[in-house]
């Protein structure tokens, strides 16, 4: 998978989406045995599917950019629509997925930005929604910190303003 994650803010290089997806699956294992009354399935199917969309979202052939589809419809809302086709093929085929399930998945999947205006269409109302959103903040945040620093072209112990982060950067490593 070539896609990248956003075409600014975190994991916006190729193979970005595939980055971000692997790193918060490896963070969703470490965190879990934490939280035993937690879903773990339902935690690991919501990182691992939480921005599928975005490969019909994003272009990335020459520069990065939104298709179509990613302007009027948007990754989560593209997301949705994959899983609810997968489910119904399945369907068909004599596979039928509980829809409290599949409730519990979307639900996920729709409040994994964790605000509305961020772009969740709903907020988080389970444990395992909540964990999603934190877990994907959580790498977004901490490649947007890296980047700045790898990025910085200064010598001062501070990287210039990060506008996502609303706020500059230190860099001084302790020795």
């Amino acid at each position: 998978c070539k896609a990248p994650a956003a075409a600014k803010l975190h994991h916006n290089y190729l193979g970005g989406l595939l980055e971000h997806t692997h790193n918060t699956l490896r963070i969703a294992q470490a965190v879990l045995p934490f939280y035993p009354e937690v879903q773990a399935d339902l935690v690991l199917a919501g990182v691992f599917l939480h921005d599928m969309g975005k490969t019909e979202e994003l272009t990335y052939d020459m520069a990065f950019s939104y298709t179509d589809s990613g302007q009027l419809i948007g990754h989560i809302t593209q997301t949705i629509i994959m899983i609810s086709k997968k489910a119904e093929s399945l369907a068909e085929k004599g596979t039928k997925i509980d829809q409290h399930i599949l409730n519990c998945i979307e639900h996920i999947v729709l409040t994994h930005h964790g605000q509305y205006e961020f772009g969740s269409p709903k907020l988080p109302a389970t444990a395992e929604a909540f964990m999603v959103n934190y877990i994907d903040d959580l790498d977004a945040k901490i490649n947007q910190v890296t980047k700045a620093i790898d990025n910085e072209t200064s010598d001062s112990d501070w990287t210039s303003w990060q506008r996502a982060l609303e706020t500059r950067i230190y860099r001084k490593r302790i020795e």
